[in-house]
Parts: C-alpha cells; sequence; structure tokens
C-alpha cells in the first residue's frame, strides 16, 4: 500500500485545499496539497518536499493528526494528514489549477478526492486536530 501525506495548512481560520489541473490524475478534483512518500521519507519529510515541489511553499511539518485508506483502482494509499505550518503564503501552481482558503465546514461541499473525504470529515468534526498558523 503506498502512502501519501497531505498538509493541513490554516491562514487565519480557513483551510488550504488545491484542485488538480487538466491532464493530471483526478483532474477537477480538490484535494489537500501534497505525494507520495519516497524512499525511507517520514511523512513529514515527504510534505514538506511536496510542498517546495509543487507549490513552492516553506513548510515546517508536525505531527500526522489524521488517515484514511483508501482503495482507487490503480491500489490502496494510506493517507497521511500532516500539521503544517507555512513561512510564505504565495503560491505557485504546478500540478493544480487553482488553490483556495476556505472554512472547515466547507470541505464537504467541495469535489474532494475520494482519499481526502474522510480527512475532511474529521476536521469538520473536530477543527481542534489541526492548529491556525498564522
Amino acid at each position: 500500500m503506498k502512502q501519501v501525506a497531505a498538509a493541513i495548512i490554516f491562514n487565519k481560520g480557513k483551510i488550504l485545499v488545491t484542485r488538480r489541473a487538466p491532464g493530471e490524475k483526478l483532474a477537477g478534483y480538490w484535494e489537500f496539497p501534497g505525494g507520495k512518500l519516497e524512499g525511507n521519507e517520514t511523512p513529514q519529510e515527504c510534505i514538506v518536499r511536496e510542498l517546495r515541489e509543487e507549490l513552492g511553499l516553506h513548510a515546517t511539518a508536525g505531527a500526522v493528526i489524521a488517515s484514511s485508506v483508501y482503495e482507487y483502482t490503480g491500489g490502496a494509499i494510506e493517507l497521511l494528514a500532516v500539521e503544517c505550518a507555512v513561512q510564505n503564503y504565495e503560491i505557485g501552481l504546478t500540478v493544480h489549477d487553482a488553490y483556495e482558503y476556505i472554512q472547515p465546514e466547507a470541505l464537504l461541499d467541495l469535489r474532494l478526492a475520494p482519499a481526502d473525504i474522510d480527512i475532511a470529515k474529521k476536521i469538520v468534526k473536530r477543527p481542534s486536530l489541526a492548529t491556525d498558523s498564522s
């Protein structure tokens, strides 16, 4: 099973979500940004690397605050939600075509990537899972 890290980033009470660009896997779906763990990476090392590569964000990774397992047609993944603080909020998009900071309770109104839905439900149910990094 592949492990994938997802960044949980709050800014002024809102949470960051990104939309997959046309031509990418799951194009048009919103997600918590992140990616697959490589080699012997920890979820924290992975999310710092992915945020830098995909969004140009410089981040500090904290604890894994939630996880979910989802079976895609290409295989199962374990999504690890990592609490993150960023030093900059200027985002450059590469594999995404949009980003937004939204109220946590609005997460489930989005067309979320299937693996992200359980994480979003946990955040909506208990927003204290993540801290505000503003």
